[in-house]
């Protein structure tokens, strides 16, 4: 009867270990695509930003005076504006404020209050997609002010860091058992991990 059990308890450690394993090789694709899609799309934005440039200029050269005279002819002063000391806006405080309504929602259901592990994996997975949006838009916005030769870095430094943060995922994962021990753990780090690399570009992106 023991060894019957035994043989059930590392089925579903076995069963449980592939579920970790698919899913962390679908996510790795899916972070991939994602990446991919971003490069196509910020290529297009650039496009678009250097055409309604170069109309600008046009705009702008047609309307400059035909002749150094005409130029000479006006003497009306001119009018300096004072400089204001306008604070400029904090994209980081902006999404802080705009995520808490929904980390206080999310973080409200517990192991204690859910029906189950998965119902509470579930609200958390749900944080997690939050906070993964919120890092796929500011990456996007810090491509697209960049230069060619910091989008170059940006990209390479955002593909180490999927990698490490799978790694450690996988760390995770080997030394953990059961839905209490593994899915929450990993889900929960994988926010903090998230949260953490999307503030961090958010003050980049402050800092230009």
């Amino acid at each position: 009867m023991q060894e019957k059990i035994i043989k059930i308890l590392i089925g579903i450690i076995i069963g449980l270990s592939m579920v970790i394993l698919l899913s962390g090789v679908f996510y790795i694709f899916n972070m991939q695509n994602k990446l991919v899609k971003l490069e196509t799309e910020q290529k297009e934005q650039t496009k678009r930003q250097l055409e309604t440039q170069n109309m600008a200029s046009i705009q702008t050269v047609q309307s400059q005076p035909n002749t150094k005279k005409e130029a000479e002819t006006k003497t009306e002063p001119k009018v300096v504006k004072a400089k204001t000391n306008t604070p400029k806006s904090s994209y980081e405080k902006a999404m802080i404020n705009r995520m808490r309504p929904v980390e206080n929602e999310l973080d409200g259901y517990t192991l204690d209050n859910t029906s189950s592990c998965s119902e509470y994996v579930g609200y958390r997975e749900i944080l997690h997609k939050k906070w993964d949006n919120e890092l796929n838009q500011i990456y996007k916005l810090l491509i697209s002010k960049y230069p060619e030769s910091q989008k170059t870095a940006l990209r390479n430094e955002e593909r180490a860091w999927i990698k490490k943060r799978e790694k450690s995922m996988d760390s995770i994962a080997s030394e953990m058992n059961g839905c209490m021990g593994a899915a929450v753990t990993i889900v929960n780090s994988e926010i903090d991990t998230i949260k953490s690399r999307t503030i961090e570009l958010a003050r980049r992106y402050d800092g230009l």
